[in-house]
């Protein structure tokens, strides 16, 4: 084999290796520009699953909250209930204090009194100016709802709320054929007419006791 042709067919053996190695590259380049399109895509979708389940998971907070928000009232009466429920009362007469304090504290009332149709105190518990006023007060609103829902069955609970944003609840009730106001003040602006009835049967019980003592 002479030189020329040795030379030539070297030539050709690097030219194909070259156009190898040049076609390699290529396709490595081409596969990578791929994966690195499919690597964006993905993060892509990631990122729009995460902003996605951001926003679902911030309207569950809002609907959570707004639940609450509306529920807030009626869970709070169901517990006044409840507790008022519980206050225990040993039905003798000396216990009718110590029973309008205990309702004054589970239902965090700023004063109770228990007055008579004649404005007259029977019992009082919590802070109030004038217990004697507030009955003669109480006699008179009591009388005046009384008139106004006379073709109505009469009266059972009015309830005030004043400019200084508290409330106030007479509930109206009769045992032994005597008509009784029990009187309550908060600053809670939820309390409702119903508010006192769980504790009426043990304000009844001790005054039963009274009469028959």
């Amino acid at each position: 084999m002479n030189v020329p042709a040795l030379l030539i067919g070297l030539g050709a053996a690097l030219l194909l290796l070259l156009a190898g190695y040049l076609a390699g590259l290529r396709r490595g380049s081409s596969e990578r520009t791929r994966l690195r399109g499919v690597a964006e895509q993905q993060a892509a979708i990631l990122q729009h699953w995460k902003q996605s389940n951001a926003s679902a998971l911030d309207n569950d907070r809002t609907l959570k909250s707004t639940i609450e928000q509306v529920l807030a009232p009626l869970v709070e009466r169901e517990r006044l209930s409840v507790d008022l429920a519980r206050v225990g009362s040993a039905g003798q007469r000396r216990d009718l204090s110590p029973l309008l304090e205990q309702v004054a504290r589970v239902g965090n009332f700023g004063s109770i009194l228990l007055s008579n149709e004649d404005g007259l105190v029977v019992a009082a518990a919590g802070r109030a100016p004038d217990f004697d006023a507030m009955a003669a007060a109480t006699a008179r609103l009591t009388g005046a709802a009384d008139q106004f829902a006379a073709n109505r069955g009469g009266a059972l609970a009015v309830v005030v709320r004043d400019a200084a944003d508290s409330t106030t609840l007479c509930r109206l009730f009769t045992t032994h054929g005597q008509t009784m106001a029990l009187t309550a003040t908060s600053n809670d602006t939820r309390l409702t007419a119903v508010a006192l009835d769980p504790a009426l049967a043990k304000i009844e019980t001790a005054l039963a006791a009274q009469v028959a003592g």
